[in-house]
């Protein structure tokens, strides 16, 4: 049978960006988005949106689209290419930048609970609470030496 498709995965390479994809979605991501930060990882150089669009079957928009969006959550990044206006995309090169920014959320919570928990609840209420600050800085804090080995060294 002959292959229609202007895709150039492998068959192998799209069932592991689909199925990527599809533990993505539960997070928020978009399809398109997810699908493309699979296929980002597989890629050993930048590609442009015209591959990316051909590789995933997708249209222009959609891709650009979900381009920017892995960009602003620091899934991937942008590179300009050098006389053109021409716009490439690699790969993030810090994999722990969009839980880094979900470690500040968690240390703002804790804060928040622990400095006034006193102010309003009692009792049982107030237990809950001092545990609940408890478990999020603790995850933040587990989160944080998780992700620190895998931060970029500057520079690099």
């Amino acid at each position: 049978m002959q292959n229609l498709s202007n895709s150039n995965l492998s068959q192998p390479q799209r069932h592991f960006i689909d199925e990527l994809a599809m533990l993505l979605l539960s997070w928020g991501m978009t399809i398109t988005a997810a699908r493309l930060y699979g296929y980002l990882q597989l890629q050993i150089g930048p590609v442009s949106l015209d591959e990316m669009a051909a590789d995933l079957e997708v249209s222009k928009s959609n891709v650009c689209a979900a381009a920017k969006l892995l960009e602003a959550h620091g899934n991937a990044r942008r590179l300009g290419e050098r006389g053109s206006k021409r716009v490439l995309y690699v790969a993030g090169d810090d994999p722990g930048l969009p839980l880094r920014r979900q470690t500040d959320l968690l240390g703002m919570m804790s804060a928040l609970i622990a400095a006034r928990k006193d102010d309003v609840a009692e009792g049982a209420a107030r237990a809950r609470l001092t545990r609940l600050a408890a478990f999020h800085r603790d995850l933040k804090d587990a989160m944080e030496g998780a992700i620190l080995p895998y931060k970029p060294k500057s520079g690099s």
